[in-house]
């Protein structure tokens, strides 16, 4: 589905955001990747795992205890307790972690060993007991521990396998690879992983207002330029490389100039803000009809972000066009972008989360509404949302109050408190607190 053609700058089609997310799952299924870099797994936090791990090894690799104590036959032990109430063992060995897991301990039944957390145990034993359940007797050179309880066969042991088995799947493909899946890979072993390369990118910005923030001080009429820092730190976040950042004034060829240096740089993707709306010098949709783009839809039934542009140039260069306002500049990457990058790596698709609404809201019937807001949980464990006041565009303070998106559907148009709506994260797959 095309909305609209590349003929024309202008067009009356407008699509809904279901409509626009179709499209852009179309597209992005076009510019999926096949290759991997050879990442070592320390420096991999953050990657997405391009196959799936299975582990090499057993973990634990071996039977180890899971206490200080000590290893007995449980058996004998359980046996004589029974009989006699108590049983008192000679103390004949020790082992610690570290030590071979082939020992082969020379017992008898009324025997035991000191071991460590973590050691091997020793094949002749079955049950680990703690040192605070025995009492230790020291009798000439001989250490003795007498045990008043019954002791379950296996108890305190890590057995074999018991984390991963040989061959079991330790992370799977398209895994984004956080703290807790380097734990479990450097578990088992492994060092080096095949992960998908970051996709380069460029953003520019339109504007005869926009100053850089490295300028002293604004001039009369200007403003400081927020939307670049923003999408690189926000890119950055979501396995892609900025790899060249540019702006210029209102002038189509100094635009021009951008877009080509940009595809110097090998960029898949270009991000840009501002000029893309309606007014005299909104010319990116000619810009890019004229170098021959194609014009997948140009504004979408959502608030904020209504003339956003999805584009490809004629070499595959996929072009996001996000209009100047930070806010719509901010939705436009995290509920279009963000899909299409999801899309093109291969990763599930997002699921959003419910949380009760706090405070009555009103929306535009037939948009889409993405609005800035404030989760948190209540004295009753329940996920609440409010929506903050300051919803415009170009207000970034209640932006940098929020935690997370509330979504408000097309078809809503007054929500109730206690209402339960949809939310999504400041940035995609993490946790909102």
């Amino acid at each position: 589905m095309t909305a609209n053609s590349t003929s024309k700058v202008t067009n009356k089609i407008l699509i809904n955001y279901q409509q626009a997310i179709e499209i852009i799952s179309t597209v992005s299924s076009r510019h999926t990747t096949n290759n991997t870099i050879n990442q070592l797994l320390i420096n991999s936090s953050g990657d997405t795992l391009a196959e799936c791990i299975n582990s090499p090894i057993n973990v634990p690799s071996f039977n180890n205890s899971a206490m200080d104590g000590f290893a007995v036959y449980s058996e004998f032990v359980n046996q004589q307790v029974k009989d006699n109430g108590a049983v008192k063992l000679l103390v004949t060995g020790s082992i610690q972690a570290g030590d071979e897991a082939t020992t082969v301990a020379e017992v008898k039944n009324d025997n035991a060993w000191d071991i460590m957390t973590g050691a091997p145990v020793p094949n002749s034993f079955d049950a680990v007991i703690q040192i605070e359940n025995v009492e230790i007797n020291n009798e000439g050179n001989n250490k003795y521990i007498t045990i008043k309880e019954n002791v379950i066969k296996g108890r305190n042991i890590r057995k074999l396998g018991t984390d991963y088995k040989t061959n079991q799947v330790v992370a799977n493909k398209h895994t984004q690879i956080q703290a807790q899946h380097i734990m479990a890979l450097a578990t088992v072993g492994v060092n080096m992983i095949n992960v998908l390369p970051t996709i380069k990118v460029a953003i520019l910005s339109t504007g005869n207002e926009l100053f850089n923030i490295k300028d002293d001080k604004l001039h009369s009429g200007t403003i400081f330029n927020s939307n670049q820092p923003y999408l690189r730190a926000y890119c950055q976040k979501i396995n892609l490389d900025p790899v060249f950042i540019g702006s210029c004034k209102d002038n189509k060829q100094a635009f021009n100039d951008l877009i080509d240096y940009a595809l110097l740089k090998k960029v898949k993707i270009i991000f840009s803000t501002g000029a893309v709306s309606m007014g005299k010098f909104d010319f990116i949709p000619e810009v890019l009809i004229k170098r021959g783009a194609k014009i997948h839809f140009h504004k979408a039934k959502i608030r904020p972000g209504k003339p956003i542009l999805f584009a490809e140039l004629p070499d595959g260069t996929v072009y996001f066009g996000l209009p100047g306002n930070p806010i719509a500049a901010a939705s436009g990457m995290r509920f279009f972008a963000t899909p299409f990058i999801n899309n093109m790596l291969g990763l599930a698709e997002e699921k959003f989360i419910k949380a009760k609404l706090q405070n009555t809201i009103k929306s535009k019937k037939g948009f889409r509404t993405f609005a800035k807001a404030y989760a948190s949980i209540d004295i009753h464990g329940q996920l609440c949302v409010d929506m903050l006041l300051d919803q415009g565009s170009y207000q970034s303070r209640s932006f940098a109050q929020s935690n997370c998106w509330l979504i408000i559907p097309e078809e809503s148009e007054n929500i109730m408190a206690d209402e339960l709506v949809e939310i999504a994260p400041m940035i995609p797959n993490q946790m909102i607190f």
